[in-house]
């Protein structure tokens, strides 16, 4: 009897937990929709704080020569769902940020968790013309990180030092290339002769980059990048090599200069990409309508950010960029 009881008891448990649970859902629902006037537009922020879009790939090689300092880098941005799927990628993502006679490269990622300035390219184009970017190559690291921090959200803030960034430059007649770890161990280390490279490769060609001309240093550059691009297709890296020289009175492009987008959020990508003034190509099993469909989202978070907080947005934004892992 005792066990035939306790049966019944069991039997029973779950329709009093429905009928329960259909009623708070009731009362929660009712509160909700009292509640929704007063929740406010942060709130609704607080709903997209993953990113839907991710962008990345990057090479950058820079080498101190006998001509000076020369700075290569390819021009692919990768963009990726939310779940790191390859959707497409476009071929005029700027990479090289020329900033006085010095210039800051970037093999990080190439945006930000700001809705405002979502684009690192952005932000770098904000620091060159500012007073605090008229500094020695060797201070150039932490008066762009202070700047950083003074223009953008906490979060924006952060996401803007996990780049790994090559500082370039002269001080004292001397050439300089720093490089922040800003993806590993976010160290900064300089030095005054030889090569850096990102991702870190033993270069053929530049052991004895000391003795190498821009012309010279530049053929294998062109080449690396070119022979890496070519193993990853469909991949992370590719499109035009672009290069930059810096001597000790000057600082020019080595070449042709690409005619990049002027991208502050991802609205902007957006516009340039209904109006088909970039070209995006699929990646392989991608449909246009999944392309489309990411770009919207984007350009979505990126209204729903600067209509949360018109002053520093905290969410975090679509991430642009490379990151070692990912090639």
């Amino acid at each position: 009897m005792l066990s035939r009881k306790w049966n019944l008891t069991q039997v029973r448990l779950p329709v009093m937990a429905s009928t329960y649970s259909r009623q708070a859902g009731k009362i929660l629902l009712a509160s909700i929709l009292l509640l929704a006037p007063f929740l406010g537009t942060p709130a609704r922020s607080a709903l997209r704080e993953l990113a839907p879009v991710r962008i990345k790939g990057s090479f950058v090689i820079a080498a101190i020569c006998k001509d000076g300092i020369i700075v290569a880098s390819d021009s692919r941005g990768m963009l990726k769902d939310s779940q790191g799927r390859r959707i497409a990628y476009y071929e005029v993502n700027q990479k090289i940020f020329p900033v006085a006679n010095n210039l800051i490269a970037d093999t990080g990622y190439a945006s930000l968790n700001d809705a405002r300035i979502s684009f690192l390219s952005a932000l770098m184009s904000r620091f060159a013309e500012s007073p605090v970017a008229r500094v020695e190559v060797d201070k150039l690291p932490a008066s762009y990180f202070a700047y950083a921090d003074s223009v953008l959200g906490a979060t924006g803030a952060e996401s803007a030092m996990v780049q790994t960034l090559v500082f370039a430059g002269f001080k004292e007649d001397r050439p300089i290339l720093c490089i922040y770890e800003g993806e590993s161990s976010r160290a900064t280390k300089c030095r005054s002769s030889g090569y850096l490279s990102s991702p870190k490769e033993e270069i053929f060609g530049l052991q004895k980059v000391g003795s190498l001309s821009f012309a010279e240093a530049a053929q294998v550059m062109q080449k690396t990048i070119d022979d890496y691009a070519a193993a990853v297709q469909p991949g992370s890296v590719g499109g035009p090599v672009v290069m930059r020289i810096i001597t000790r009175s000057d600082s020019k492009w080595f070449g042709v200069r690409p005619d990049w987008p002027n991208w502050e959020s991802f609205t902007d990508l957006a516009d340039d990409y209904r109006n088909r003034r970039v070209l995006f190509f699929l990646m392989p099993g991608i449909s246009k309508v999944e392309l489309d469909e990411l770009i919207d989202e984007g350009a979505n978070w990126a209204r729903l950010g600067m209509t949360a907080n018109s002053e520093k947005p905290k969410v975090n934004a679509p991430v642009i960029g490379s990151h070692p892992p990912d090639r």
